[in-house]
């Protein structure tokens, strides 16, 4: 079959006789309308290749063969159909009918590929998260087990016996100690007129001796009884004289190094007469200082004096003036005040 065109040259049809697009042929219904919208090519007539053959396949990739490689051989040409059968071409770009199906994904080949299922990548968990959750998870461990473990240690443990309770000590009670300084004490003033003088002292005295007692202080002329005592870093030492008169001797002495206490320990206090603040004695209270050297080195000593009118008795208290004292009378004045 041929055509005329319209500068009058007779011209093949759009194919060679006998030769069709690649598919079924054209059914010979009378109501099926003629192709049309052919184009065409003043450079060459192309062949296509039979349904089947190697070089339809590759009609594509032939740079002088402008048919494409899918959908209809010709722009704008309709695609060919065979009594309503599927479609003629083969899994290529637009086939079937020019639309990808649902689901089908393009290529960068110009193929559809079926549906699948998409495989995704898990995300690498976000670091500051899981820290997060470790560290809750340590708290809410140790608030658990720690309170379970402080009840059950109170219901397991066993009961505690308690420390011995002390007694209590009242207005003018003494304490465990106190009293056992006493008993410790009380001897080494037995048998002596010093009972009523050292009674407020016997409950803080410690490392007592007596004179004529192994390492006992030596008495002095005119003295009956000697006992040597210390007391927080002083001295504390009770005597009981042969008669009044050689505790006024005594007595005498110790108020002219008083003169010179105004020098050696600037703030002394003058000499009185009163009575103790515990009131059990009533005399001479004096307060004095003198210089000893002892090993070769020089020191101060401050002291008080006090005694009893009634008995031929006396209470010395000594200590060093700068190294036990700080160079001040208070601390002395102090103990003096509690227990005289």
């Amino acid at each position: 079959m041929t055509e005329s065109s319209p500068s009058g040259m007779r011209r093949h049809g759009p194919f060679p006789e006998g030769a069709e697009p690649i598919g079924a042929r054209q059914p010979a219904d009378a109501d099926v309308p003629p192709l049309a919208g052919w184009i065409e090519d003043t450079s060459s007539t192309p062949e296509p290749a039979q349904p089947g053959s190697d070089s339809a396949t590759a009609a594509g990739d032939d740079p002088h063969n402008p048919v494409p490689a899918s959908g209809s051989p010709y722009p704008g040409t309709p695609h060919p159909t065979s009594g309503g059968a599927g479609p003629a071409y083969g899994p290529f770009h637009g086939d079937p009918g020019g639309e990808s199906q649902e689901g089908w994904s393009e290529t960068p080949y110009g193929f559809s590929t079926p549906p699948g299922r998409r495989i995704e990548p898990t995300p690498p968990p976000e670091r500051s998260r899981l820290v997060i959750g470790i560290l809750a998870g340590l708290v809410a461990g140790l608030l658990l087990f720690g309170t379970g473990g402080y009840f059950a240690g109170r219901a397991t443990a066993p009961r505690a016996t308690g420390a011995p309770t002390p007694a209590p000590v009242g207005n003018g009670e003494l304490g465990v100690f106190e009293r056992n300084q006493v008993a410790v004490n009380t001897p080494d003033f037995a048998g002596s007129k010093l009972t009523t003088i050292a009674e407020g002292w016997l409950p803080y005295l410690s490392t007592c001796t007596r004179s004529g007692s192994p390492g006992g202080p030596k008495l002095n002329d005119g003295e009956k009884v000697r006992v040597r005592c210390t007391l927080d870093g002083m001295s504390a030492i009770f005597v009981e004289y042969a008669s009044d008169a050689e505790r006024d001797r005594a007595r005498a002495k110790v108020t002219g190094q008083a003169a010179d206490a105004r020098t050696l320990t600037p703030g002394v206090a003058p000499a009185t007469e009163q009575a103790s603040p515990s009131g059990r004695t009533t005399g001479n209270y004096a307060e004095y200082a003198y210089r000893l050297t002892e090993s070769g080195t020089t020191r101060t000593i401050s002291g008080i004096w006090w005694d009893d009118a009634q008995a031929p008795v006396a209470g010395y208290l000594l200590a060093y003036w700068r190294e036990g004292l700080g160079e001040k009378w208070d601390p002395m004045r102090d103990l003096w005040s509690r227990y005289a």
